[in-house]
């Protein structure tokens, strides 16, 4: 899918559910993408022993659910704002990196 047919996408579905739905799925999937890397976590450091391959499967969708909503959420806020703050950001993280 082209970055114009998602931002289409994002558009349809912001006009259809709403700001404050698409801002509150956002949170959601952060949640879940939260205890997915907390599973991820306790197999690798902790030696649980799980399901490794359908915890990596999860983990990849909610990475997956994550970007596809921060991608919307950089639209709704504006491209442009977003890329000022992370070229700053990016570059106290050069900084930090070179002390």
């Amino acid at each position: 899918m082209t970055k114009e047919e998602r931002i289409d996408l994002y558009e349809k579905a912001t006009k259809q559910w709403g700001e404050r739905a698409q801002i509150d799925q956002m949170i959601e999937e952060m949640a879940e993408l939260t205890v997915a890397l907390h599973k991820y976590k306790r197999i690798k450091y902790y030696n649980e022993q799980k399901d490794k391959q359908a915890m990596f499967d999860n983990l990849y969708m909610e990475l997956a659910d994550v970007s596809t909503c921060l991608e919307q959420m950089i639209h709704m806020f504006g491209e442009d704002n977003v890329e000022k703050s992370k070229e700053s950001q990016l570059k106290r993280l050069k900084n930090a990196l070179n002390s």
